[in-house]
């Protein structure tokens, strides 16, 4: 059996040396995922407290678990080395996760390997995974690798060391030493318990190194995820199962609420107008990979502050958005409070010694109000459909255009003879549409019970009619 075993690895690693697609694994395909910035998560910020809050998070339905970086961050108090977003913060500190000095070593902040451990064995009895973060594109100025490899850094012409737009020194991949080092950080984490890893800008670290590194880390973990934060198709057919789906994402939230961080030009803010444009960027993804599709993460968080999504709107905006992020092709991700509505001040460049952190961290009170057991409901209800409907896991997505210029998204979702019609009217007026024409032979039975719905009403000559953030997901 071992020498079977040996040898189908070492098939995977010639396949992925030739730019071959890698098999998602099947749990995946249905998955939803929640990440947790330590910081944010828990008044103590530290896995311990991490710890505590599993069961309630696997209790949203969510299969997987994603850290934001743990590891130890760049100490160095020279503010030329830190980014815009760190300073703009108002935290006047050197330590953010994103700027590492250790890739072996987790934060004192958070805890040790023994927690770490912990969480990941409480999180993998409640049969999660857990993913992390690896930010390997740059690194802190004293990081570790500088007195370990000559090579570490990339250099400018004239020797200095070449820096990011977050300056941030660039890691120079074509160091071997660094690759192997960097490598050997990621089978260190598996061996503690880690199933996957979410890759920051990975699209701008070259595919061959990721190549390298999935093959030799899926030699130990054969069923190993990959997820970039990236839009390459490339990547996707060499290294990674998924990849973000920006243009999506972005036009969504953005469209709920026009004031928020990466909000396009005034004269492109209706659907009709954003939606080609995701159309375009989606059909040149491959069709076994999936896009991580997001209405929060740690960065939007941080950046919208007074704006974010559940502090400007109500909480039905959000659950609408939410409908069609769960139930289309993808791979969700609920940010942690999201599934609560939780609308803090909610920044990961907060420390843990700030003395105003409490407003900085998950209202966690929001679980016992209306708008919060409202939208824990509508996360679980979509969780179970997409565990228990291999439609929404594995079928294909047709786009219904009809509803856009009204502010509705629609699609179906196809799997044998099984067809789903999900849309959501992501305005706060009451709006109609007919999403088929007579000549498609697709009709919507009125009489028929939907698997979800709220604010949703069908008539005979099969228009749609939505109350103000309404949904459905109703069978054909």
């Amino acid at each position: 059996m071992k020498r079977i075993l040996c040898s189908a690895a070492a098939c995977l690693a010639v396949s992925l040396a030739m730019g071959a697609m890698r098999p998602t694994p099947e749990y995946l395909k249905s998955a939803v995922v929640y990440q947790i910035v330590l910081r944010n998560f828990t008044r103590d910020g530290n896995f311990k407290s991490a710890t505590a809050m599993l069961e309630h998070v696997r209790s949203a339905g969510i299969d997987v678990v994603y850290l934001c970086p743990f590891v130890e961050m760049d100490r160095d108090m020279d503010k030329s080395g830190w980014s815009k977003r760190q300073k703009k913060s108002g935290f006047v500190t050197p330590k953010n996760p994103y700027r590492i000095s250790n890739y072996d070593k987790i934060d004192p902040e958070y805890g040790d390997d023994a927690d770490f451990k912990a969480f990941n064995d409480k999180a993998h009895a409640l049969g999660m995974k857990v993913y992390m973060d690896l930010v390997y594109l740059h690194c802190g100025p004293n990081n570790v690798m500088k007195d370990m490899f000559p090579d570490a850094f990339q250099k400018n012409a004239d020797g200095s060391v070449r820096t990011t737009k977050w300056h941030f020194p660039y890691v120079n991949f074509a160091s071997k030493g660094v690759r192997k080092y960097l490598i050997d950080s990621m089978l260190h984490w598996i061996s503690l318990g880690c199933d996957g890893f979410r890759c920051d800008v990975g699209d701008a670290v070259p595919i061959n190194f990721w190549v390298e590194a999935v093959s030799t880390c899926q030699k130990v973990k054969p069923d190993l995820v990959m997820i970039n934060e990236g839009t390459n198709p490339e990547w996707l057919k060499k290294a990674f199962d998924a990849c973000y789906a920006w243009p999506w994402s972005f036009s969504i939230r953005n469209f709920l609420t026009p004031s928020l961080h990466g909000q396009v030009t005034a004269k492109n803010k209706t659907l009709d107008q954003k939606m080609p444009g995701v159309r375009t960027y989606e059909a040149k993804i491959p069709e076994g990979s999936l896009m991580f599709c997001f209405m929060d993460n740690h960065d939007t968080a941080a950046d919208d502050w007074e704006k974010r999504f559940d502090r400007v709107n109500p909480v039905e905006a959000g659950n609408a958005a939410f409908v069609l992020t769960f139930l289309r092709r993808g791979l969700p991700l609920v940010f942690n409070g999201n599934e609560i509505a939780d609308n803090s001040l909610n920044t990961f460049f907060a420390p843990v010694e700030d003395p105003g952190r409490a407003r900085k961290t998950v209202d966690w009170a929001r679980a016992l109000q209306p708008a919060g057991q409202k939208r824990l409901a509508l996360i679980r209800a979509l969780a179970k459909l997409r565990h228990e409907n291999k439609v929404f896991a594995e079928g294909s997505q047709e786009w219904v255009t009809a509803g856009e210029k009204a502010g509705a998204i629609a699609f179906v979702r196809r799997l044998g003879d099984k067809a789903v019609f999900v849309t959501a009217n992501l305005t706060p007026k009451p709006m109609a549409f007919t999403p088929f024409s007579p000549e498609s032979g697709v009709k919507i039975d009125p009489k028929k019970k939907p698997m979800l719905a709220e604010g949703f009403m069908a008539d005979a000559r099969g228009v749609v009619s939505l109350a103000p953030y309404g949904f459905v997901a109703i069978e054909l």
